[in-house]
């Protein structure tokens, strides 16, 4: 099931284009990765996929519906907004901040009630992170912070998520816990599009991969068809080699690191690296 549609989209800031004639198809379940360098134009396709952004051509659907034919409370109960990691003005505790996704369910001046509390806590404890209900979201970590905008997203009621570089900023071991959490929860029907800087991650979790570079298409499908060597050095300019290492896992090595292990160090290295010299 087709759950977005980009079709044809062109954007731009003024006489400044950003998007150019991109399309490509969202199933549903798919935990789906944008990939370019800086100022190829991933946060202002995700503002489109939003609805937020007037297009100057082209369209997005969501459901097979045009996202600017929904109204704003309608959308939020389908689709949710991760933005990158923030930094909160007021010490809300974690539950009130993940109750805030109750928001498009709730009429002016209602308030939360116990179901609301009840689908809070349960999107944390999906996550993981249900003792830190009533802790300052001020004082949590990064990576905890970004899981409690995801049950945030959850506690919202949506099935489609669009996060804006989720793992920026965060240390390796959330980077890892994050990932893990996504790919899980895309097992069990959600759908994600994340931006990302870093083709590893692509590697580790997404079933599918958009890359942008100067507002155009570059490639675009399944993960292991379109994070190669040429598309890489062709999206960042740079000598990158892409190794399978096992049957189900790949990374990806700048050429200086790859000559590096290769010349002279085979008698030291694993199979599964001697193989990929």
């Amino acid at each position: 099931m087709t759950m977005l549609k980009v079709k044809n989209v062109s954007f731009g800031y003024g006489d400044r284009p950003v998007l150019k004639d991109v399309s490509f198809s969202i199933g549903k379940g798919s935990l789906v990765a944008l990939l370019g360098p800086n100022g190829c134009g991933k946060t202002t396709l995700l503002k489109t996929m939003l609805g937020l952004l007037p297009l100057e051509s082209g369209e997005v659907l969501f459901e097979n519906q045009p996202v600017t034919g929904f109204d704003r409370r309608g959308l939020a109960r389908r689709i949710a907004y991760v933005p990158q990691i923030h930094r909160a003005s007021f010490a809300f505790q974690v539950l009130d901040v993940v109750l805030m996704g109750r928001i498009p369910h709730k009429g002016y001046w209602t308030a939360y009630n116990r179901t609301d509390e009840a689908l809070a806590m349960q999107a944390l404890d999906k996550l993981g992170i249900a003792h830190l209900h009533d802790r300052p979201y001020t004082e949590i970590s990064g990576g905890e912070r970004q899981m409690a905008l995801i049950a945030r997203a959850l506690c919202q009621g949506a099935h489609t998520f669009i996060l804006d570089e989720p793992a920026n900023g965060l240390d390796y071991g959330n980077q890892i816990k994050l990932l893990e959490q996504l790919a899980e929860l895309a097992t069990e029907g959600y759908t994600f599009v994340m931006s990302t800087h870093f083709p590893d991650h692509v590697l580790w979790v997404a079933s599918q991969v958009v890359m942008l570079r100067g507002g155009k298409l570059v490639a675009e499908g399944a993960t292991d068809d379109v994070v190669t060597r040429e598309n890489l050095c062709h999206l960042y300019q740079a000598d990158v080699q892409v190794w399978q290492l096992l049957e189900n896992f790949k990374i990806c090595v700048p050429e200086r690191l790859r000559s590096r292990l290769c010349d002279g160090q085979r008698n030291f290295m694993p199979q599964a690296v001697y193989d990929a010299c």
